[in-house]
């Protein structure tokens, strides 16, 4: 540069195209960590300042130690709230990122209570009240079908607490019917004789002691390379959890956009307001992004790396 003085990256261009460096890589970050597993989507629609209506697109899995993650992936503005129109803004999501239907399971639950079988005894403890909490107990049965309370009850029986005591394996043999994509015939026919092992195993494992809920199962598993031993419960677990029952992410996102998008600046446009939603989301996993390939992306707007200002945009608590 003959003035590098000059060179300030002040214009509202760079700007942008610097935020969305950070933010494809952020997202490229989030789809490696992601790789070939299974995962669930939490979308949730509201609008913004400008009375446009955004989806929030939250994906859902488990990654390689067990643990539960769930993730930021896009905001993306639909003109209508139909059925039609939110699929067609996901099909051009997944088409984006090359996200794959076949590894996508389960479905969100707005408000749905917990996975671990305190629905079913929810449940039991309404049908013994009568009067007044019936009303309460047909809205359960109006919200919950009748195939979406026996996943829940069956997945209840993984349930680690007090030695696994809710362990059913006639139970677990049928939830493995629910996801026939999932496990082979022959599995299905195998899974039975592997849940007895296991159930035997871990009870007797002193690793297992006092394990309280599912995504620590699913941890100690890994920890214990026991996912290797029994790969079908293990496939079990993982689906259980992948199961979505609250909003509470897509909630968070929805703050974050009035932070993002303000009264005072209500014409940010809908790529940069993602942009910026990416990289203040899921600013842990930003800054891991290492700084060359942020500088890569960025000079991939034709913008020489040797002008480029290696510092990043402050992030906003």
């Amino acid at each position: 540069m003959n003035a590098p003085g000059n060179n300030q990256m002040i214009a509202p261009k760079i700007h942008k195209q610097l935020v969305n460096a950070c933010a494809v890589e952020t997202t490229n970050t989030i789809l490696a960590d992601l790789g070939d597993r299974w995962f669930t989507l939490l979308l949730d629609e509201a609008r913004d300042c400008s009375v446009k209506e955004q989806m929030e697109v939250v994906i859902r899995y488990v990654n390689k130690y067990g643990e539960v993650i769930e993730r930021f992936m896009a905001v993306v503005h639909v003109a209508t709230t139909t059925t039609a129109c939110l699929k067609e803004a996901i099909d051009s999501l997944f088409a984006k990122y090359g996200l794959s239907v076949a590894r996508l399971r389960g479905q969100g639950y707005d408000g749905a209570s917990n996975m671990s079988g305190e629905f079913n005894g929810l449940k039991s403890l309404i049908m013994e009240k009568k009067s007044v909490i019936d009303i309460i107990l047909q809205e359960m049965d109006s919200r919950f079908s009748e195939t979406t309370t026996d996943l829940l009850i069956n997945m209840s029986c993984l349930d680690p607490r007090n030695s696994f005591s809710r362990f059913d394996a006639q139970k677990l043999v049928r939830l493995a019917h629910f996801y026939e994509d999932d496990f082979s015939w022959n599995e299905r026919m195998l899974v039975e004789q592997e849940l007895e092992t296991y159930i035997d195993d871990v009870r007797s494992d002193e690793w297992f002691e006092g394990i309280s809920d599912l995504g620590a199962l699913a941890k100690k598993m890994i920890e214990t390379m026991k996912n290797r031993v029994f790969p079908l419960v293990y496939r079990m677990i993982e689906l259980a959890l992948l199961l979505l029952v609250a909003t509470a992410t897509v909630e968070r996102v929805f703050s974050a956009m009035n932070i993002v998008k303000t009264d005072l600046r209500n014409k940010i446009g809908d790529e940069w307001m993602n942009d910026s939603l990416a990289v203040y989301i899921e600013k842990d996993v930003f800054n891991t992004v290492d700084n060359e390939l942020i500088l890569q992306s960025f000079s991939e707007h034709g913008v020489s790396k040797n002008a480029i200002v290696t510092s990043r945009p402050p992030l906003h608590d």
